[in-house]
C-alpha cells in the first residue's frame, strides 16, 4: 500500500470551527456592550436624580426659614464670618512666621510692628535702626534670604533728639513664603 498525500493543494483547517469561534466571540462582545449600554444609561438616570435632589436641597437652604425674622439671619451670618475668620486666623503658623523675621533681623535691629496685610499677602514691617547702613544689610539680608520676596522699603527718617542723629526709623513691605 502506497499513501500518497499531496500537502500543497489540501488545506487543513477546519472553517466550521473557526465560524463557530468567531460566532461565539461576537455574541459574547455584544452582550458587555448591551451590559455596558444599560449601565452608562442608569447612571445618567441616576445622575440626573441626584441633580434633582441637590437643586431641591439647595432651594431649600437659601429659603429664608419660616418665623426667623431677616435681623436674626444677618446677625447669624455675621457670627459664622466671625467664627471663620478665628478659624482662618488659628490656622497660620504665627511661631514659624516670627522665627523666620527673627532668623533674618540681624544684630541692631528691633522691630516695632509687624502687620499682615491679607488682600496683598504682604507683611509691613516697622522698625527702628542705629544707622541707615544697618537697614541696608536688613535689606540685603531679607532680599538674599529663599523666605521672602518683594522685598521694598517704604520709608525711612532719621530720628532725632536735640543735634543729635539717634537711629533711622523704616517701614519695609514684603512677602513671605512658607
Amino acid at each position: 500500500m502506497r499513501f500518497t498525500i499531496n500537502l500543497a493543494t489540501r488545506t487543513y483547517l477546519d472553517h466550521r470551527l473557526l465560524n463557530r469561534l468567531a460566532f461565539c466571540a461576537i455574541a459574547v462582545l455584544l452582550v458587555i456592550a448591551g451590559w455596558n449600554v444599560s449601565r452608562v444609561s442608569s447612571n445618567m438616570g441616576e445622575q440626573s436624580r441626584l441633580n434633582a435632589e441637590i437643586a431641591a436641597l439647595q432651594g431649600r437652604l437659601t429659603a429664608k426659614p419660616s418665623g426667623v425674622s431677616e435681623a436674626d439671619i444677618s446677625r447669624q451670618k455675621v457670627r459664622i464670618r466671625f467664627y471663620n475668620d478665628i478659624i482662618v486666623r488659628k490656622s497660620t503658623n504665627w511661631l514659624s512666621l516670627l522665627e523666620l523675621f527673627e532668623n533674618a533681623t540681624p544684630e541692631g535691629i528691633s522691630l516695632s510692628s509687624l502687620t499682615p496685610d491679607k488682600s496683598k499677602e504682604e507683611w509691613k514691617l516697622e522698625g527702628r535702626a542705629r544707622s541707615f547702613k544697618v537697614v541696608q544689610h536688613y535689606l540685603e539680608k531679607l532680599e538674599t534670604s529663599k523666605n521672602f520676596s518683594n522685598v521694598l522699603l517704604l520709608s525711612h527718617q532719621n530720628m532725632a533728639a536735640g543735634e543729635k542723629v539717634r537711629g533711622v526709623q523704616f517701614t519695609i513691605s514684603c512677602k513671605v513664603m512658607n
